[in-house]
């Protein structure tokens, strides 16, 4: 059983979580330097430990003796060295270990692990090490190793690359588009795999009805579908629930989730809508380098109508799926900046690409998403649509109707595009093709050595200065281990230092800091519609 603080009503109990707070509104807490905890039956100590300085006595005599066990050490490298913030050890431990579990009431009794293991057994040897960075022990890698109980082995995970565990929970729904389909996750997991990590999607019992870790069954016969409610929404601080009768992502997680995942697994809720009248809106949020997050396609119209709907269904959620799971792993719509629409920033980030797939960056594809963008969303009249929303979307080369839609984070080779100074001749930065430029201006011709709004166009606002944009390399910059960061347990990381001028408070503010995407125009979901229709 895990006991620890009810920081927030969102956090439900389960059959082995309870989470406590008093009349006072007081929370179990500690810090790195001291702490002890006792359990009492009938007024009598069961067991106690103290560690670091703290000098509270057991309440029956006798029950701890000698010195306390070690605080926790505090990080003393920054990750930023311009940071005036302190970093600590988060996601380490003292443990009584199950190889060799004794209780003398003595700091004997105790030692020191760099992982946390709640909800099972001790199985972390001190001095383990985690040569991936991706959060697991290199022990639990191993044939016959475990980590919390948990044959991780058996899921996939193995030493020399890096592993990412996912839970889905999708809701009770008929709608295409909150049902996970098997092909948009082997979409995102064929991503990362060139890039040595291994995504390890859990569905449950969608696909398998026991155990199959090829058809994203990691639980056995366990079902991850959960009731279905129009609106959801994963809470933070500064963005309130839209409406009454929205439920929060955090309570459908809590009361199923097994806690032995939590140091590693994050977590993927498959729902409607975030809107309070559950209409389609935006297709998802997810917490900025953190653990959890949302993708809501329901209402959108995706169907399996014909080969270019289904493709489009299926595209729609690996984009959405990789591009949410981007930000927990700490990527912004411009990579390190929330600037959007920058057409060099090549990544499934950036809104340009998201949902219409990575262009062949040296051909017309690039055009043809940038002339879409411009045609259904601002509205614009572009080469061959003078008329706002035509712009078809299955017109896209390798776009969402077709089975050869590209997914990708950027790997930050694309040169800068200066706003001052432009020269479509050198599209997106990655290379140059004879006959081949980036129509910024929207003229049918390559232009250089001018100035213009990229990614406002000519509707540009004199307060908005022009300016370089710049690619990003994501796939060097993830974090994949935000256990070692703020409160990542429950409900995710801290924001990484360069983009936080105070640390987070975990007890104070419980929710994590939040992306949420765009709701896109009527015209975008009209053109699902013709899809849909054929047309």
């Amino acid at each position: 059983m895990v006991i620890g603080g009810k920081a927030n009503s969102d956090l439900l109990n389960s059959a082995s979580t309870l989470y406590l707070i008093d009349g006072s509104s007081n929370i179990p807490f500690w810090t790195n330097t001291q702490g002890f905890v006792e359990l009492l039956s009938s007024g009598q100590t069961v067991d106690f430990v103290r560690f670091g300085s703290d000098t509270v006595a057991p309440i029956t005599a006798g029950a701890w003796t000698g010195a306390n066990v070690a605080g926790f050490p505090v990080v003393t490298t920054k990750p930023d060295p311009t940071s005036s913030i302190t970093f600590y050890n988060y996601n380490t431990s003292i443990v009584r270990l199950a190889s060799s579990f004794q209780q003398t009431h003595t700091a004997a009794d105790w030692s020191p692990s760099s992982f946390t293991t709640p909800g099972g057994p001790n199985d972390v040897a001190p001095g383990a090490v985690d040569s991936d960075g991706d959060g697991i022990p290199d022990s639990a890698k191993a044939a016959g190793g475990t980590f919390a109980g948990l044959d991780l082995y058996s899921m996939g995970a193995r030493q020399g690359q890096k592993d990412l565990f996912i839970q889905v929970d999708y809701m009770n729904s008929t709608d295409p588009g909150i049902t996970p389909r098997s092909e948009a996750l082997a979409n995102v997991v064929q991503a990362f795999k060139s890039h040595n990590i291994a995504v390890h999607f859990d569905t449950g019992n969608l696909f398998s009805g026991s155990f199959n870790p090829a058809l994203y069954n990691l639980s056995g016969s366990v079902s991850n579908q959960r009731p279905f409610t129009a609106c959801s929404q994963l809470l933070n601080s500064s963005s309130p629930y839209f409406g009454p009768g929205c439920i929060s992502v955090y309570a459908v997680k809590t009361p199923t989730f097994d806690v032995r995942r939590k140091p590693f697994f994050r977590y993927m809720l498959m729902a409607s809508s975030q809107q309070a009248n559950g209409l389609a809106g935006s297709s998802g949020i997810a917490e900025i380098a953190g653990n959890d997050f949302e993708v809501s396609l329901g209402k959108w119209g995706l169907s399996t109508n014909n080969s270019n709907a289904t493709n489009q269904l299926i595209n729609y959620q690996a984009a959405t799926i990789m591009h949410e799971l981007g930000h927990t792993l700490g990527l912004r719509h411009g990579g390190d900046e929330d600037a959007n629409y920058k057409p060099n920033y090549y990544s499934i980030m950036n809104y340009l690409y998201q949902l219409d797939g990575l262009p062949n960056p040296v051909s017309g594809e690039v055009n043809e998403r940038y002339y879409l963008w411009q045609n259904d969303y601002l509205g614009k009249a572009v080469p061959g649509y003078p008329t706002a929303g035509t712009f078809p979307s299955c017109a896209v080369t390798n776009g969402p109707c077709s089975n050869t839609f590209k997914l990708d984070y950027s790997n930050g080779s694309g040169s800068t595009l200066d706003e001052n100074n432009l020269d479509e001749n050198q599209i997106i930065g990655r290379g140059t093709a004879a006959g081949v430029f980036g129509d910024w201006n929207l003229n049918s011709s390559a232009n250089y050595g001018y100035a213009y709004d990229v990614i406002n166009g000519a509707n540009q606002s004199p307060s908005i200065p022009l300016g370089v944009l710049h690619d990003y390399n994501d796939w060097a910059n993830l974090i994949l281990n935000t256990s070692r960061y703020y409160y990542s347990n429950n409900t995710g990381a801290s924001q990484t230092p360069t983009q936080v001028s105070q640390p987070y408070d975990p007890i104070v503010n419980f929710s994590r800091p939040t992306i949420q995407e765009d709701a896109p125009p009527a015209s975008f979901f009209n053109r699902i519609l013709r899809v849909n229709s054929g047309s």
